[in-house]
């Protein structure tokens, strides 16, 4: 086989732009952990919500939400590195639903707090 350059393609080396293409992702899921880092950090700073413990409950699943999504993100990129080198499909994931509905739990549980907190005037 050759490239549009006339040039032999290395069957060992996988074309590199899935690679660059697979880490671009990694970056965007970390990019997702880090925000949900800061916003468990920046929950500390938020008056009472709902009820006394609140701020810190949301707090901590955000934290957590972003360790998951941090974790889910790089197993997905080995998986796919792996996949890319054998030249295989990639392998299917539900990180991504996973990680959504983490988040959607999250989000309603802080739309609960702040509901409550609303009623109480």
């Amino acid at each position: 086989m050759s490239t549009p350059a006339d040039r032999p393609v290395s069957p060992q080396h996988p074309d590199y732009r899935f690679s660059l293409a697979n880490e671009r992702t990694l970056l965007a899921w970390l990019r997702t952990a880090l925000a949900l880092v800061a916003g468990g950090v920046a929950t500390q700073f938020v008056p009472e919500l709902g009820f006394p413990a609140g701020g810190p409950v949301v707090s901590i699943g955000l934290l957590l939400a972003g360790l998951v999504t941090a974790l889910a993100g790089h197993r997905r990129y080995t998986r796919n590195e792996r996949a890319i080198a054998a030249d295989q499909p990639l392998p299917a994931s539900t990180a991504a639903t996973a990680v959504t509905a983490l988040i959607a739990v999250l989000v309603v549980a802080l739309l609960v707090l702040v509901v409550v907190e609303i009623a109480r005037g």
